[in-house]
């Protein structure tokens, strides 16, 4: 059977460089949408093996799946079901939320700073704050998201100084009302790394470079990072080929060399990515892919008993022009994910 390998090792290098911006404790690590297609409980129990205490999920049912490893559990987007729960937080993306959020819910205020995808305008600031303390929820966090930190230019400067503001006209409010101040997030991976650290803020949603990746301009001195996932696929069966025979879907892989060619159980059906190959796809063990992918399998010039079908997302996304997180989140839920050291 196919399976996904998680590496511990890789796990904790990753940890040792992203505490060197910030102390681990100040890290809410993204598992949000199967974690990235890692496996939410199997990274989740990977993540609390190494010391991370906070998370961010997608949803209620994510959170549920984690709830017993975190101290907190912050769910991004939810419509529907709020639950009143000791570490699980939610996200306030809209003023409709808030009236349907059950009193008593610990609530994280997003503001839209500038990316204009959810969160509360600026200048409404004062009336959530006022619906929130009506509405007895416990506001235990502030945050905001940058649209550009992975880039060159002014864009995420400008969000900065205006979350910054926002900051000073919490802690006024809440120092007014004598109520706990709440934490304030701000950076993602790439804004880590650009800010070289949290700087006045309380905490950084660590994505990306939580699993091996993260393409900033070499100005930010990006970090090496390794790759936790890597898809493996196990023979199905082997043929004898002669040259001159064409294989798979529509023939479009000429066998020049007689030889032993195999099909491996990994297809456009577990979230590999189906493209026509013409041979200049090679495996990280050297083998090369053969043909189109099939719904369930893959052709592969060689017999060995399982392949590595990739084990960097990177060299897949640049060679299907889109980005590691496309590659990765794919992945069919049901394939076992395996930790290995």
């Amino acid at each position: 059977m196919s399976e996904i390998r998680l590496s511990q090792s890789a796990l904790r290098h990753n940890i040792a460089v992203l505490t060197e911006k910030a102390p681990i404790h100040k890290l809410f690590f993204v598992l949000k949408d199967n974690a990235y297609g890692h496996g939410i409980k199997e990274y989740g129990s990977m993540c609390l093996q190494n010391g991370i205490k906070s998370v961010v999920v997608r949803d209620t049912e994510e959170a549920l799946m984690v709830s017993d490893m975190f101290e907190t559990i912050l769910v991004l987007a939810e419509k529907t079901d709020f639950l009143k729960h000791d570490n699980i937080h939610y996200s306030i993306n809209s003023f409709s939320q808030i009236h349907r959020i059950h009193p008593g819910t610990n609530v994280h205020l997003k503001i839209d700073t500038g990316m204009h995808r959810n969160g509360i305008n600026p200048d409404e600031l004062q009336e959530a704050l006022d619906l929130i303390f009506s509405k007895s929820l416990r506001l235990r966090g502030v945050f905001s998201h940058l649209k550009s930190a992975d880039e060159l230019g002014s864009q995420s400067f400008w969000q900065e100084q205006c979350f910054k503001d926002i900051k000073k006209s919490v802690i006024a409010y809440c120092d007014g009302r004598k109520v706990v101040r709440p934490l304030f997030h701000l950076y993602n991976s790439a804004g880590l790394f650009r800010a070289n650290g949290i700087g006045e803020f309380d905490a950084a949603r660590i994505g990306i470079a939580a699993y091996g990746y993260l393409d900033i301009p070499s100005v930010f001195n990006p970090p090496e990072l390794k790759p936790v996932l890597s898809l493996w696929g196990d023979k199905i069966a082997s043929r004898d080929v002669k040259a001159g025979e064409r294989i798979g879907y529509g023939g479009i892989a000429l066998i020049e060399q007689g030889g032993k060619i195999s099909t491996y159980d990994v297809g456009y059906g577990d979230g590999f990515f189906r493209i026509s190959v013409d041979g200049s796809y090679v495996l990280p063990g050297g083998r090369k892919m053969l043909g189109k992918v099939c719904m369930d399998c893959i052709f592969v010039d060689c017999e060995d008993d399982s392949i590595c079908v990739f084990d960097n997302a990177l060299i897949l996304a640049n060679r299907y022009k889109t980005i590691p997180y496309e590659i990765l989140v794919r992945l069919n839920h049901k394939i076992a994910r395996r930790i290995t050291s």
